[in-house]
């Protein structure tokens, strides 16, 4: 089996994906005797695939698979299409393709899982959380006013649903992706809210951060989005969809 499974969704990441899989491979290399790295090519209108296929042949590198998916999904779809079809790890874990957070702060959530939590998140809003390049201020405003949503809904404990850096052991994985319903910005949250139904151990950890410039948020339709999807979320768990 696998120690370790990497998983990088990717939607028209080809000016990107190759310096960010060079990066955490190098890293990778020197930290585990046996490691995968899964890039989910979510439906990309460019050439992400074509560059994760060239790198892959010139590293001759097994641990580095592409998998395609024909149309977008969103990212809680290539996520879950990755880490319940894809991936034989005994920690899994996805991984942002612009490498936001560094990959040196796995280290950090591995240790947490070692010693007894089933799943560990990488979190931008604790007071130890090192945020070396910030967002703008109104996506700053957006994530709080998002979080506390989650919070006055009972949706979840956490500081920082949305930092894309989350592991988790072989055990969580095979409760929570199955019954994960969201697909899209906020199947973070629904992943955490699946999770503490379940009981099982969550530890939030701070991280160093740096924000990416070339943002996806549309600032009037996302937020809406966002909103609606935390009705959904309770919705899902009235009707026993979690169940």
């Amino acid at each position: 089996m696998v120690e370790f499974s990497l998983i990088i969704p990717a939607y028209n990441e080809e000016h990107q994906i190759e310096q960010t899989l060079k990066y955490v491979r190098e890293y990778l290399l020197s930290e585990f005797l046996s490691f995968e790295i899964v890039v989910v090519d979510d439906g990309s209108t460019d050439h992400t695939s074509d560059v994760v296929e060239k790198f892959i042949e010139e590293h001759k590198s097994k641990e580095v698979k592409l998998i395609k998916l024909p149309t977008n999904r969103g990212k809680g779809g290539a996520v879950k299409e990755a880490i319940l079809n894809h991936t034989e790890g005994k920690v899994r874990c996805y991984y942002d393709a612009d490498a936001s957070t560094p990959i040196e702060e796995i280290k950090k959530l591995l240790q947490a899982i070692n010693s007894g939590y089933d799943i560990a998140i990488a979190s931008r809003a604790l007071p130890e959380s090192v945020i070396e390049v910030p967002q703008p201020y109104h996506r700053q405003f957006m994530g709080k006013i998002y979080n506390i949503m989650l919070r006055i809904f009972r949706l979840t404990k956490f500081k920082d649903t949305q930092c894309g850096c989350k592991c988790f052991t072989e055990n969580a994985v095979k409760i929570i992706f199955p019954r994960q319903k969201l697909m899209r910005f906020s199947f973070d949250a629904e992943i955490l809210y699946i999770a503490e139904k379940y009981g099982l151990k969550i530890i939030e950890i701070p991280t160093r951060w740096r924000n990416r410039q070339e943002s996806r948020v549309h600032l009037l339709r996302d937020p809406i989005k966002m909103f609606l999807d935390i009705f959904r979320i309770k919705l899902y768990s009235f009707l026993g969809y979690y169940n």
